[in-house]
């Protein structure tokens, strides 16, 4: 393994911290998880850094809100774009390099619902999501990197209550935007060997959420770990595994969802999931300038409460 090639590729170290449609009450957590894969916990050199991602996936969920309509089961076909942009500062913060992520998601939703009011009627809708704005510090010691950060989460995707008209079968429960504000620090590690090309990446996060105001749900705090193995080659070419596991760590509160388990006729709303799947990445030069892609695929599986999918992801990343 070169570490000329090694070098470039740490120059696009994954900073993509990412936003989704709805939220843990919606089947789906603010954080997109899976964000955190290769080189989760490096801050590249002093520069600005941009990627773009394109992400499909598809999935089932049993049992919750969305939009404050009680959903027995809903299936998603999901199509999202994502704008993130990384500036890295030629600056020292507790001994360790500053930098900020801004992401900027695009989704294109559509779902088929069942419920205690109506079945099998579609819902679909598009927009720019809620925004993600994420300080970060980074360090390193040999082969070894770590960084910590907090991802804030900002409402300004489109959002309204659910309604339902019946006689025309028709309903408006998708949201693109989640209708609160939330915060959630991480932390997150990378042990990569330039001799052997060896890399172990792994991340662990907390997401705190505000009380939705308009369906006075309160979505309990989320648990996310993240971790990849992959070997690098000379050629610039890595190959590897990535996965999460992601829990609440308690039960969702308020009127809302004290009303959604009643309609459902379930005891709790705590929402779980596993996924696990292959990574590739290459990087190289364009222009003189590094470029990276990562393709991976994931399998969601033992899934609660929550969006069930299988989800194929693009990353396309440019350093300036």
């Amino acid at each position: 393994m070169t570490k000329a090639l090694l070098s470039g590729a740490i120059g696009l170290a994954a900073l993509t911290i990412s936003t989704e449609a709805d939220a843990v009450e919606g089947g789906l957590g603010a954080y997109f998880l899976g964000s955190r894969d290769s080189f989760a916990g490096i801050v590249p050199g002093p520069g600005t850094y941009v990627s773009f991602d394109f992400i499909g996936f598809s999935g089932t969920v049993n049992n919750i809100s969305l939009g404050g309509f009680p959903v027995f089961e809903a299936d998603v076909d999901t199509t999202l774009f994502k704008l993130s942009i990384t500036h890295v500062f030629e600056a020292s913060l507790w001994g360790g390099t500053p930098a900020v992520n801004i992401n900027i998601p695009y989704a294109d939703v559509d779902l088929t619902y069942k419920g205690p009011i109506a079945n099998g009627i579609d819902d679909s809708d598009t927009g720019i999501g809620d925004f993600t704005i994420t300080p970060i510090v980074g360090w390193h010691n040999g082969f070894n990197h770590w960084s910590f950060g907090t991802s804030i989460y900002v409402p300004v995707g489109k959002y309204s209550d659910a309604s339902i008209d019946i006689p025309n079968r028709e309903i408006s429960a998708v949201n693109i935007g989640k209708n609160v504000w939330s915060i959630q620090p991480v932390i997150s590690g990378t042990h990569l060997n330039t001799d052997t090309g060896h890399e172990f990446s792994g991340a662990a996060s907390l997401l705190f959420s505000e009380k939705n105001s308009a369906t006075n749900y309160q979505s309990a705090p989320q648990l996310t770990l993240e971790g990849a193995v992959l070997q690098h080659l000379p050629s610039g070419w890595a190959f590897g595994a990535s996965g999460y596991y992601y829990q609440q760590l308690g039960d969702d509160s308020g009127s809302g969802a004290d009303q959604t388990r009643a309609a459902l006729g379930t005891d709790s709303l705590k929402a779980r999931v596993f996924g696990i799947g292959p990574i590739v990445t290459f990087n190289s030069k364009l222009g003189g300038h590094p470029v990276s892609l990562k393709l991976k695929y994931t399998h969601e599986f033992e899934a609660k409460r929550r969006f069930e999918s299988d989800v194929l992801w693009l990353n396309v990343g440019f350093t300036f």
